[in-house]
């Protein structure tokens, strides 16, 4: 037998309930498990938020204007020496969530100006709403750093939990963001034009080196004369697919996942900053893709940047994000562990994490009863958790432990 290993729970408002007795029996039931930290949503997919706010009370689900569920899981938490950590769905909001029905203008766009809920995806009509990152004035400083701070400075929870802290993925990573915003302003930022001389084109005077990108400093004009008369459209393809230098590479795609990276970057700082005017102590967490340097080129999530203003960095090394059999998966499950230790050697903590449903994909491809399902299986991915020796994981989540019938099995596990 290991050590007991520090576990996190990525849990829903479903599995603590709306009554004190529910949700002391959820926070009994995980510390009989041996979980060290729970992570509760507290603001959903869908724009709402499951506690009474009262700066955002238009935002608040139906049903949590009167139960105050933070509070009574922060005192139950602290009685079992459990750790609670109030996990926030960043930048993905519900269609009819208050912020972007007040605020459409900003939701992430495409190139044609659409938000992300008309896109088609799977044969269906997507609906919901990525927002912008980027755009200030706009979601991220008028709505969520705000609302982040206001339950920071009602609750005093351990840590705020990120989610969904980056770009959309699923929709084609290069399509977002071309909304208005970041069409007038991620020229600037990437030095494309000059605010005091627009118009002056400030070609090198020599052009004596082999290579054309050799003569870069000078920081030419890089939009074309005719920028402002381009339809939005072509604005938008020039940013991703045109060059620095007119004839030379089309190297344009490196600024806007650059711009990408830093807004999102940007926003855990700002987030960090307004929270500890309030509450000095609090730590941050995140839940964060596999690779930093994959997920920072495809959705803007470049999390080795985040160390300055997270502490608790979680993985999320969930068997979908990995090929191959269940074998397979433990094998580079490890290596993706080893390489994680070296990318958050920044971050105070790291916890590896892993989703119970996709363990069993065999399982659930043959259709067999969840009673068939090896619990053998959660018990090796704790193991080669264990084994990458960083003392902590994460798993996803409360609710399929209880539907699967796994809380004993992940109490053995720990042990």
């Amino acid at each position: 037998m290991g050590e007991r290993m520090e576990c996190g729970i990525w849990c829903g408002p479903s599995d603590a309930g709306m009554s004190e007795s529910s949700v002391a029996a959820f926070v009994e039931r995980a510390a009989r498990a041996g979980v060290t930290a729970l992570i509760m949503e507290v603001k959903g997919g869908h724009g709402l938020l499951r506690y009474p706010s009262r700066e955002f009370a238009e935002a608040v689900e139906p049903g949590y204007e009167g139960f105050d569920m933070p509070a009574h899981l922060l005192r139950r938490c602290r009685e079992a020496g459990i750790q609670l950590h109030a996990w926030f769905i960043d930048y993905y909001e519900g269609e009819q969530g208050p912020a972007y029905r007040r605020h459409p203008e900003w939701a992430a766009a495409d190139a044609d100006g659409r938000p992300t809920c008309g896109t088609t995806l799977r044969g269906s009509r997507y609906g919901a709403v990525w927002m912008c990152p980027a755009r200030r004035p706009g979601y991220t400083d008028q709505w969520l750093v705000p609302l982040i701070r206001e339950f920071a400075e009602r609750y005093e929870v351990d840590a705020v939990h990120h989610d969904y802290i980056r770009y959309p993925g699923d929709l084609a990573p290069d399509t977002y963001c071309f909304c208005d915003d970041c069409l007038r302003e991620m020229p600037r930022w990437a030095g494309f034009v000059s605010d005091a001389i627009p118009d002056e084109p400030f070609y090198h005077e020599l052009y004596d080196r082999p290579y054309l990108e050799s003569h870069w400093e000078q920081s030419p004009r890089v939009l074309p004369p005719n920028w402002d008369r381009l339809p939005r459209a072509m604005q938008s393809r020039f940013l991703l697919h045109g060059g620095f230098f007119q004839g030379g590479l089309n190297d344009l795609d490196h600024f806007f996942y650059s711009y990408r990276t830093h807004w999102v970057t940007e926003f855990a700082r700002e987030v960090r900053e307004a929270v500890r005017q309030v509450r000095p102590q609090m730590g941050f967490s995140a839940a964060v893709f596999k690779n930093p340097i994959h997920s920072g080129r495809f959705i803007g999530q470049d999390w080795r940047t985040f160390a300055p203003y997270v502490e608790h960095c979680m993985p999320m090394d969930y068997r979908d994000h990995f090929p191959g059999t269940f074998e397979q998966y433990l094998t580079l499950l490890a290596e993706a562990i080893g390489r994680q230790k070296v990318w958050a050697r920044d971050y105070r903590t790291l916890w590896p994490g892993f989703a119970v449903n996709f363990l069993y994909k065999e399982e659930a491809e043959a259709a067999l009863p969840q009673a068939q399902w090896p619990h053998e299986k959660l018990r090796r991915t704790v193991a080669a958790i264990r084994a990458a020796g960083t003392g902590r994981l994460c798993i996803f989540c409360a609710g399929q432990l209880t539907a699967y019938g796994m809380w004993d099995t992940l109490q053995e596990a720990l042990a």
